[in-house]
């Protein structure tokens, strides 16, 4: 039996859908207002639970750089931005 890796456009697709339901739930919690930080800390940590355990060898379960603690928290504030009380 052999294995077949996803291609670099899977990998993509897959990491733009990621950050669409990271955005969604950024911009629930805000709308619940939560403080910019929890929301930051409650998405690493699904991130995190995701990506359990993760992947030394490469593959679909390594995390993506462009879901990376700093990438989640910039994110997160760029909704908070956008979705600031008026």
């Amino acid at each position: 039996m052999t294995a077949t890796h996803g291609s670099k456009a899977g990998a993509d697709r897959r990491l733009a859908e990621a950050l669409r339901e990271l955005r969604e739930r950024a911009a629930l919690l805000a709308r619940l207002g939560y403080p910019a930080a929890a929301a930051v800390a409650r998405l690493q940590a699904r991130v995190v639970w995701d990506f359990d355990p993760p992947a030394k060898h490469g593959g679909p379960h390594v995390r993506p750089t462009g879901l990376s603690d700093a990438a989640i928290a910039q994110l997160v504030t760029e909704t908070y931005q956008r979705h600031a009380p008026r």
